[in-house]
Protein backbone atom coordinates (compact mmCIF):
# COMPACT_ATOMS: atom_id res chain seq x y z
CA UNK A 1 0.00 0.00 0.00
CA UNK A 2 2.77 2.47 0.87
CA UNK A 3 4.70 1.58 -2.29
CA UNK A 4 1.82 2.93 -4.39
CA UNK A 5 2.33 6.40 -2.89
CA UNK A 6 6.11 6.48 -3.42
CA UNK A 7 6.05 8.03 -6.96
CA UNK A 8 3.63 10.72 -5.82
CA UNK A 9 5.74 11.54 -2.78
CA UNK A 10 8.85 11.78 -4.99
CA UNK A 11 7.22 14.69 -6.85
CA UNK A 12 7.20 16.76 -3.68
CA UNK A 13 10.77 15.88 -2.70
CA UNK A 14 12.18 17.21 -5.95
CA UNK A 15 9.94 20.06 -7.14
CA UNK A 16 10.14 21.27 -10.72
CA UNK A 17 12.00 24.55 -11.12
CA UNK A 18 9.94 27.02 -13.14
CA UNK A 19 11.06 30.46 -14.30
CA UNK A 20 9.02 33.44 -13.16
CA UNK A 21 7.33 33.94 -16.54
CA UNK A 22 6.16 30.33 -16.61
CA UNK A 23 4.63 30.73 -13.16
CA UNK A 24 2.68 33.73 -14.41
CA UNK A 25 1.54 31.85 -17.52
CA UNK A 26 0.30 28.96 -15.36
CA UNK A 27 -2.04 31.41 -13.60
CA UNK A 28 -4.15 31.84 -16.74
CA UNK A 29 -5.50 28.24 -17.01
CA UNK A 30 -6.16 28.26 -13.27
CA UNK A 31 -8.16 31.48 -13.53
CA UNK A 32 -10.07 30.11 -16.54
CA UNK A 33 -10.99 26.92 -14.70
CA UNK A 34 -12.13 28.86 -11.64
CA UNK A 35 -14.24 31.18 -13.80
CA UNK A 36 -15.81 28.28 -15.70
CA UNK A 37 -16.72 26.33 -12.58
CA UNK A 38 -18.02 29.40 -10.78
CA UNK A 39 -20.15 30.50 -13.71
CA UNK A 40 -21.40 26.95 -14.34
CA UNK A 41 -22.82 26.88 -10.83
CA UNK A 42 -24.38 30.37 -11.16
CA UNK A 43 -25.65 30.37 -14.73
CA UNK A 44 -29.37 29.98 -15.34
CA UNK A 45 -29.02 29.15 -19.07
CA UNK A 46 -26.32 27.30 -20.98
CA UNK A 47 -26.32 29.96 -23.71
CA UNK A 48 -25.05 32.56 -21.22
CA UNK A 49 -22.16 30.40 -20.04
CA UNK A 50 -19.39 31.34 -22.55
CA UNK A 51 -19.93 35.09 -22.23
CA UNK A 52 -20.24 35.05 -18.46
CA UNK A 53 -17.18 32.79 -18.16
CA UNK A 54 -15.13 35.17 -20.30
CA UNK A 55 -16.25 38.14 -18.20
CA UNK A 56 -15.44 36.32 -14.96
CA UNK A 57 -12.03 35.33 -16.35
CA UNK A 58 -11.27 38.94 -17.23
CA UNK A 59 -12.46 40.12 -13.81
CA UNK A 60 -10.27 37.58 -12.03
CA UNK A 61 -7.22 38.32 -14.19
CA UNK A 62 -7.51 42.11 -14.00
CA UNK A 63 -8.35 41.98 -10.29
CA UNK A 64 -5.33 39.84 -9.48
CA UNK A 65 -3.17 42.09 -11.63
CA UNK A 66 -4.41 45.18 -9.77
CA UNK A 67 -3.74 43.49 -6.43
CA UNK A 68 -0.22 42.58 -7.57
CA UNK A 69 0.51 46.15 -8.69
CA UNK A 70 -0.89 47.51 -5.43
CA UNK A 71 1.20 45.12 -3.35
CA UNK A 72 4.30 46.03 -5.34
CA UNK A 73 3.65 49.75 -4.86
CA UNK A 74 3.18 49.21 -1.12
CA UNK A 75 6.43 47.23 -1.03
CA UNK A 76 8.31 50.02 -2.81
CA UNK A 77 6.75 52.60 -0.51
CA UNK A 78 7.90 50.72 2.58
CA UNK A 79 11.41 50.42 1.15
CA UNK A 80 11.44 54.14 0.38
CA UNK A 81 10.36 55.04 3.94
CA UNK A 82 12.93 52.80 5.63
Amino acid sequence: MIAAWAPLAMLFWQPIELPLRMRLVMFLPLALCIAAVYRATRSKRVEDLPKSTALAFMNITLGMGALAVGAYCLYELVLWWS
